[in-house]
């Protein structure tokens, strides 16, 4: 069988939205497409394996004809050099010199003769892996969605930050969020809750000077682009902030209720996993923002999505899904949340 092969080289450490970019031009060329994950001893000691660099692959929905590979399972497929076009991306003059001595390598060590370039458009010409493990050494979350999917993100975050896991949190109003987040803090010395709100307190004489004496759930509520516009650089540098001060092996629980939001999108930034926390009944979620005394917030109930939608988004963008309902009493609402503390170790 002479079929040509086309493979995708590269330490992808970790993919990237460029990457992907590429994976995507390719595949409308050629019938099959393989990515084939390695180690470059040229770029010192990887942040991730081949084999978890294969599973990041995996954050994308991935065409159906795009597989991808760790090069110690290409190699036991057996494909003859000759049969192999290798893929190669084009971001700039630098790199196609580069490319000449990846082509001239690749000749004389393994006998690959044919290459295809495909040219990076222009959106990712600052895409690249060691832009993204830069942005999480600095924890710059803005950074980071930019360049890699949020799964991607997530895992390179915990793995900056020496993270047990790292989950945001979103649901409505009065759905029991800081109960649960508190409860699961209780008896352990490993869990972190970031609650996002308190941001908002920092950002309060800003806000004020903005918006004046208007409601704020209002203005999140009803005008989102405005809001985001306003505050995002602001407040996306409080969540690095608070990022970079968590200690070691901590799970690290990020509440912004909001956070499923189409508007803003926050999943972006921090969402690899999702815990939603919630109940289908909004009558009684209306009741209990008001027994809390913020009615105000009763218009957040209805803008935030329910967990059908949030089920949809988790499985569109590859991201890990947890539900905790909280339409139950209070000591069994204690049971779910002690169950999922089973399943997080």
């Amino acid at each position: 069988m002479n079929r040509t092969v086309c493979v995708y080289p590269g330490s992808f450490c970790p993919p990237t939205y460029g990457h992907l970019a590429i994976v995507k031009q390719a595949r409308e060329v050629f019938e099959k497409v393989y990515v084939v994950c390695s180690v470059n001893p040229d770029k010192g000691k990887p942040w991730f394996t081949p084999e978890e660099c294969k599973a990041l692959w995996l954050a994308h929905a991935l065409p159906a004809n795009v597989e991808v590979l760790t090069l110690a399972e290409f190699i036991a497929l057996g494909v003859e050099p000759k049969r192999i076009i290798m893929i190669r991306g084009l971001r700039g003059e630098c790199d196609a010199e580069d490319e000449k001595k990846v082509m001239m390598l690749n000749w004389k060590q393994y006998g690959i003769e044919r290459f295809f370039f495909i040219i990076t458009d222009e959106k990712f010409g600052h895409v690249s892996s060691s832009a993204a493990r830069e942005a999480a050494e600095k924890c710059d979350v803005a950074r980071l969605a930019e360049l890699v999917a949020p799964m991607v993100v997530t895992k390179l975050l915990e793995r900056m930050l020496n993270l047990k896991s790292l989950w945001l949190v979103v649901g409505q109003p009065g759905a029991g969020k800081s109960t649960c987040l508190r409860h699961l803090q209780k008896d352990r010395d490993d869990v972190v809750y970031i609650n996002t709100d308190a941001f908002n307190q920092t950002l309060k004489p800003f806000l004020k000077k903005e918006f004046g004496e208007r409601d704020l759930a209002a203005v999140a509520a009803n005008e989102p682009e405005e809001l985001k516009r306003i505050l995002a650089d602001k407040w996306l540098a409080l969540l690095s902030h608070a990022l970079r001060g968590v200690k070691p092996r901590m799970n690290v629980f990020v509440e912004i209720g909001y956070g499923m939001r189409s508007e803003f999108r926050m999943w972006r930034f921090v969402g690899g996993r999702v815990l939603y926390v919630g109940m289908e009944d909004y009558a009684k979620l209306e009741e209990r923002v008001k027994m809390r005394g913020t009615p105000e917030h009763t218009e957040l109930i209805y803008s935030i999505p329910h967990v059908l939608n949030t089920a949809v988004i988790c499985q569109d963008e590859k991201m890990v899904l947890k539900v905790i309902d909280t339409d139950c009493s209070l000591k069994e609402t204690e049971n779910r949340v002690e169950e999922f503390a089973r399943q997080i170790g």
